[in-house]
């Protein structure tokens, strides 16, 4: 919860939120209809949005970082997409048979993505990972995998192992304890889940030499975004990862649900110069709407029936209203021009929240790669610039002053970052300089609010 003064100032902001929300909790768990929109005392409910705007039931507008956890790329509501849409509708809402805009859009992400041979679709990072890691099973006739401590790759049972396990029960660094998120986890499906910390080739050598044959995949976020905030690869951890994943004939995953397309037009496999065996694709892909995508190298794809005995099936894979807005989205929206536009927003962005944090003087870093940042609040008597994992993270972040700094921004109007600890802004092409001059200032109320 946040500080007495912050809290007050937002129960008298969102009334009707309060009513709404005491009215869901008698029809859905918590409330909410995922745990991470969840947050003390109560969550603010949404009107409309457009661009880079969100309205809330009681009228307060605010600038929006969180854009849906970064598939908005194009803004709320972006035109492109809506004409998109409704053009398709005139030709059908569903099909489950195949069309020729699934040739076009799997073109376009084969266009950015050209070391993989084959792709499919899906409907969401979850199910896109899901996937990939069945595939790598099927593939290699091997049923281990190696995950990251901290990093979250999807509500399913494979990956929901150490997302956010508490310090007291992860293990020594060496040894990474395997920590079920929550109930539900089958013990085996545990058992099958190695972990190891990010930023670290000495416990991942280890762990391929231990399980040599064994293991089916290494599955990567390239960038650690979800439950870390931001953190970024060593200089040559993804090269050495790359080099010993083939060394020990592990095939190597990059969920790139968060950074594809985003980071480069070809996500983090270009940016970084890495050739996963496969990659692993949502978000942003589809502009705002359910659509996510696997590929990898031809030989792995063609294990999937009906060329191999691999399943891959669902009923609204393809949707045709889906692809529609991801073409309109890869071909329309993220353009060069558009890459440009961020990154430049992203910079003063930046910039702006840095000169913040020096003249109010709260201990802090930020970690940022474009379009995408996070402020770490020094937790007391440490001056760490660099956090390099989830354990770091955790041990360097103050929740309770970004609690207070997440709420003070609220109460201004600027969604800076998901309602959890740990996430990140994305900026889109929809965020003006205006809007990013406002945040900054904002900012710098914020900033001073909680030093108070």
């Amino acid at each position: 919860m946040p500080r007495k003064d912050i809290l007050e100032e937002y129960l008298a902001r969102t009334p009707t939120s309060k009513k709404l929300y005491e009215e869901a909790k008698d029809l859905i768990p918590g409330g909410v209809g995922s745990g991470f929109r969840f947050f003390e005392p109560y969550p603010f409910f949404i009107k409309k949005a457009k661009g880079s705007k969100m309205w809330d039931v009681d009228g307060n507008e605010y600038i929006d970082y969180l854009m849906g956890y970064g598939p908005l790329v194009g803004g709320h509501a972006n035109p492109i997409i809506l004409e998109a849409i409704r053009e398709q509708m005139e030709d059908g809402i569903m099909y489950t048979m195949p069309h020729e805009k699934n040739i076009e859009f799997l073109r376009e992400l084969k266009r950015r993505y050209p070391m993989m041979g084959m792709f499919r679709l899906t409907n969401s990072g979850t199910e896109s990972t899901m996937h990939a890691i069945r595939l790598a099973r099927g593939y290699t006739g091997k049923d281990k995998i190696i995950k990251i401590e901290g990093a979250y790759h999807g509500a399913h049972d494979y990956v929901l192992v150490s997302v956010t396990p508490p310090l007291g029960k992860v293990g020594p660094v060496t040894a990474p304890t395997s920590v079920p998120q929550g109930e539900g986890i089958p013990r085996d499906v545990v058992k099958n889940t190695i972990i190891v910390p990010y930023n670290n080739t000495e416990v991942l050598e280890r762990v391929l030499k231990k399980y040599e044959g064994e293991i089916a995949a290494m599955i990567v976020e390239p960038v650690v975004l979800n439950d870390a905030g931001v953190v970024l690869p060593k200089e040559g951890y993804l090269r050495d990862v790359r080099k010993l994943t083939e060394e020990y004939n592990v095939l190597l995953i990059f969920d790139e649900v968060k950074t594809g397309v985003r980071l480069a037009p070809g996500g983090a496999a270009e940016y970084f110069k890495i050739e996963p065996d496969i990659v692993t694709l949502a978000k942003a892909i589809g502009g705002g709407v359910p659509l996510g995508a696997f590929g990898a190298k031809k030989e792995i794809m063609e294990s999937i029936f009906p060329l191999g005995h691999v399943t891959h099936a669902g009923t609204y894979n393809t949707n045709p209203l889906a692809v529609a807005a991801g073409i309109a989205t890869l071909k329309k929206i993220l353009t060069d021009q558009a890459y440009a536009y961020m990154k430049a927003r992203h910079e003063e962005l930046v910039k702006g929240l840095r000169d913040q944090l020096e003249d109010s003087g709260v201990e802090g870093f930020i970690s940022e790669i474009c379009p995408m940042g996070y402020i770490y609040f020094a937790a007391k008597d440490r001056k760490v610039d660099e956090v390099y994992d989830y354990r770091s993270a955790l041990l360097y972040c103050d929740l309770q002053k970004t609690i207070d700094f997440w709420f003070s921004m609220i109460n201004r109007g600027v969604i800076m970052w998901a309602p959890c600890q740990l996430e990140q802004w994305n900026v889109t092409v929809a965020h003006t300089k205006e809007d990013i001059e406002k945040t900054v200032e904002l900012a710098g109320e914020a900033l001073n609010k909680i030093k108070e």
